[in-house]
């Protein structure tokens, strides 16, 4: 019967003198409960049997201290029994009187046994549960929900932080600036063997993961910069080739234009017609931005019947990966039998996927309640709408009047032109888009950003 000193060498440092104080306690109580038994027993002349009141002393002591305290409650019991009984009660014969001690004592030493083997295999299901935890990966650690003192760290937990706590948190993350690892902390109360509330805290090494992350991070802003950097350079580049020509002839006509006015010999009518010729070249290139910006405001889409609620599914299978990262939730909220629209696939989808990641970046940042982006379809006037809508912050009183212009932005380091291509990919397929604050139940901020295509007429 050594289930309890095995126990008491696996307890941990810090609660190992409380067991000894609990057992020292729970075998003090079992020989007190004895004397009281055999006192009432003996008062009692043996009018009521109350020997087998006596399991009540011998079960507490086997279950909080161990086999052996058992064995000595039960033969200090079954002494107080004799003692009581023989001195009131004499057998006829002597051998009857040792009989049934032997056969009380027998009867009490089974509880023992038993008793001490229900609780060898409870503590080895224990161990093997603590085998298990040792084993993991991830740190383990229990704690007392009232002091906060540590009950019980896995091998991982020992070996990562050693003597020093790790910050106490229910969730989420933190860095571990001694060993520079990133952790994910996960909680959940339990009751301890002792019978205490406790809480179960479970830390894994993220490191990977979030540098990962950051790497995908970074390698998407250098793709997006790249990307701005390439279509600022064309937009550039054909600007500049388109505007050459006229401007050299300007610089050139001007030039001549001087030289006549220097040289005193230039009449009325060759400044004239010089300036003339600047005019109508500055009308040139005034005629090449304003067909630039037409390309860029009114491109020529090809237009087919399309479904809302498939660019709308197709756009949230886009922005998933994305929002995923960024913790946010997307919901999808689908009118049935929509009408058709006569639109650029590709173009429409582009507009809504702009929308939903707007969406994302206003909310990734906010508490996990409020990161929620709903993209849903419904009937409107004389067509379609889609709107996308989160809670987010919303937009600026002072931003809301040119919210859709070219360059304008309320994004860090943003151009403030993908609303703008919005507009224009949506205008040119005869509809329209707006911007509206969504104010939530408890007074929460949002935004709402919706598009309205017309119908195909049935």
């Amino acid at each position: 019967m050594t289930s309890s000193s095995t126990g008491l060498q696996q307890a941990p440092a810090p609660w190992r003198g409380e067991l000894l104080r609990r057992r020292g306690v729970a075998l003090a109580g079992a020989l007190a409960l004895v004397g009281l038994i055999a006192l009432a027993d003996h008062l009692t002349g043996y009018d009521i049997r109350l020997a087998i009141l006596y399991l009540l002393p011998i079960a507490l002591a086997t279950w909080q201290v161990g086999g052996v305290a058992g064995g000595l409650v039960s033969l200090t019991s079954v002494l107080c029994w004799m003692w009581t009984f023989e001195s009131l009660h004499p057998y006829t014969h002597r051998f009857y009187f040792y009989w049934e001690g032997g056969i009380t004592a027998t009867s009490f030493l089974v509880v023992v046994v038993l008793l001490t083997r229900l609780k060898q295999a409870l503590e080895r299901s224990d161990e093997r549960f603590v085998t298990v935890l040792e084993g993991l990966q991830a740190a383990v650690c229990a704690e007392d929900s009232r002091s906060g003192a540590l009950l019980y760290g896995n091998r991982h937990f020992r070996e990562q932080f050693g003597a020093l706590r790790p910050p106490t948190l229910e969730a989420g993350e933190f860095h571990d600036e001694r060993a520079r690892r990133w952790y994910l902390v996960q909680s959940r109360p339990l009751r301890w063997i002792d019978g205490r509330d406790a809480v179960l805290r479970v830390y894994s090494d993220i490191t990977e993961e979030r540098t990962a992350r950051e790497l995908i991070a970074r390698h998407r802003d250098a793709v997006h910069r790249t990307a701005r950097l390439v279509a600022l350079g064309e937009f550039a580049s054909a600007v500049a080739h388109e505007l050459s020509q006229p401007l050299a002839a300007i610089a050139t006509y001007n030039n001549t234009s001087l030289r006549l006015l220097q040289a005193g010999r230039g009449d009325a009518a060759e400044l004239a017609e010089a300036m003339q010729k600047c005019r109508d070249q500055a009308r040139r290139a005034g005629a090449i931005i304003q067909r630039l910006r037409e390309v860029l405001r009114q491109p020529a889409p090809a237009l087919t019947a399309q479904d809302l609620n498939q660019v709308a599914r197709a756009a949230i299978e886009l922005a998933e990966p994305e929002a995923r990262q960024a913790g946010v939730a997307l919901e999808l909220q689908l009118a049935p039998a929509l009408p058709e629209v006569r639109a650029d696939r590709l173009l429409i989808e582009q507009v809504a996927l702009n929308l939903v990641r707007n969406a994302i970046e206003a909310v990734q940042a906010l508490p996990p309640g409020r990161r929620r982006v709903t993209l849903a379809t419904a009937p409107a006037s004389g067509g379609v709408q889609l709107a996308v809508s989160d809670l987010g912050e919303g937009v600026p009183a002072e931003a809301c009047e040119r919210l859709f212009d070219a360059f304008v932005t309320t994004k860090p380091g943003g151009l403030g032109l993908g609303l703008s291509i919005c507009r224009s990919v949506v205008e040119a397929h005869g509809g329209s888009i707006r911007y509206e604050p969504r104010q939530q139940e408890g007074g929460a901020p949002g935004a709402r950003f919706s598009f309205v295509l017309p119908g195909i007429a049935a």
